[in-house]
């Protein structure tokens, strides 16, 4: 019996977590049974080259929209090489994949909601609410976007199915490795990994900070990642006089190899959050995690056993929690453990892809027996 041919469609694969979770299903696919292509609506991007040298091949549309001419495009390549299934990540790729996969007869379809999106205008809910009636099924990874893709979205229960997110084993390296590649820094270290987005909340971090910024040992702030609020809070680290402890490093492929160099990891997500990668890896490598109460983050971090969950957009908050792991390193020890040890049990990449490969046999099977 010849493998499953799946084709994943994405909008872009630069580094953020939608991104890695394509190139996990990909490269965790058993060769055996799935056959497996990656093509980019828009552009292409870092993980597009890891990818292709993991031995898939990926191909960029360079669509621009999903008006009609984009859709016949994506729609033509479709039934030029007809996968059995078609999966698509995230609303702009889900609206050219699910309708190219309507138009080319291709039996299962599947869609990944990645985020709690709230950006989302009255026009998309109703789109999204049109392209379920030609969805084999809708994957969601946490329980909080399966929550609001039926409540607020309007998506129907019967077709949704919480997939959690999951990570590979961290990279070797410890500390010291860690240290040596971030350069000189001033400890304690308190590191955020994102996009510069104002949803990602590294606004309300830097306030955090700043409050602790009068005591004997004030921590210093590692930034990885970039994006469209960079300037904006380099202008508030200056304003509130912690220009020296902020450290922005800009987007990073080797970002996990650097979590080891962190006394704590901060999400301070204020919405939009499905459930972090960056949580999942710095628990892997061991770092107690502060995080948002928000979103799927409460379904990754346990309070007071794995790091500590704090109300969103919350300073104070934010800066008590920081300094209660700091002050106590011992506990931040025993997080840090914890979280391991959690990662290995319920968030493994390997493990989501396998029950994902199951899933589409599941439905193919389903499919033929109708």
């Amino acid at each position: 019996m010849r493998p499953l041919r799946v084709l994943h469609l994405v909008e872009a694969l630069g580094l953020g977590g939608i991104e890695r979770v394509v190139q996990s299903l990909a490269r965790h696919a058993d060769r055996r049974r799935l056959e497996i292509r990656v093509v980019c609506a828009s552009r292409g991007g870092p993980l597009a080259r890891e990818i292709e040298e993991e031995g898939t091949p990926v191909r960029v549309l360079g669509l621009r929209s999903y008006y009609p001419g984009s859709l016949v495009t994506a729609a033509l390549l479709v039934a030029r090489e007809p996968p059995d299934v078609i999966h698509s990540h995230g609303h702009f790729a889900g609206v050219i994949a699910r309708t190219a996969a309507f138009c080319a007869r291709v039996p299962i379809v599947v869609h990944h909601l990645h985020t709690i999106d709230t950006t989302l205008r009255p026009r998309h809910l109703r789109l999204e609410r049109a392209l379920a009636r030609v969805t084999s099924r809708i994957l969601c990874c946490s329980r909080a976007v399966e929550a609001h893709a039926a409540e607020v979205v309007g998506l129907p229960r019967a077709l949704l199915l919480t997939v959690p997110n999951g990570v590979d084993p961290a990279p070797a390296g410890g500390r010291p490795e860690a240290l040596r590649l971030l350069g000189a820094t001033t400890p304690p270290l308190v590191g955020c990994l994102g996009s510069l987005a104002p949803h990602k909340g590294q606004e309300v971090l830097l306030r955090a900070c700043a409050l602790l910024a009068l005591e004997a040992r004030p921590p210093t702030v590692v930034l990885i990642g970039d994006g469209p609020d960079r300037a904006s809070l380099e202008r508030i680290a200056a304003e509130a006089g912690i220009a020296d402890r902020v450290l922005f490093v800009g987007e990073r492929t080797d970002a996990r190899r650097l979590l080891p160099a962190m006394d704590l990891v901060v999400v301070p997500s204020l919405e939009r959050e499905g459930l972090s990668l960056a949580a999942l890896e710095a628990m892997d490598a061991g770092r107690p995690v502060v995080a948002s109460r928000v979103g799927g983050l409460v379904e990754v971090v346990e309070e007071g056993r794995t790091g500590l969950l704090v109300s969103p957009g919350d300073p104070g908050a934010l800066a008590s929690a920081i300094r209660s792991i700091l002050d106590r390193p011992e506990r931040g020890k025993s997080l840090g453990e914890a979280g391991r040890l959690r990662i290995d049990a319920h968030f493994r990449a390997a493990a989501m892809a396998r029950r994902v490969a199951a899933l589409y046999e599941e439905e193919l099977r389903e499919r033929r027996a109708a």
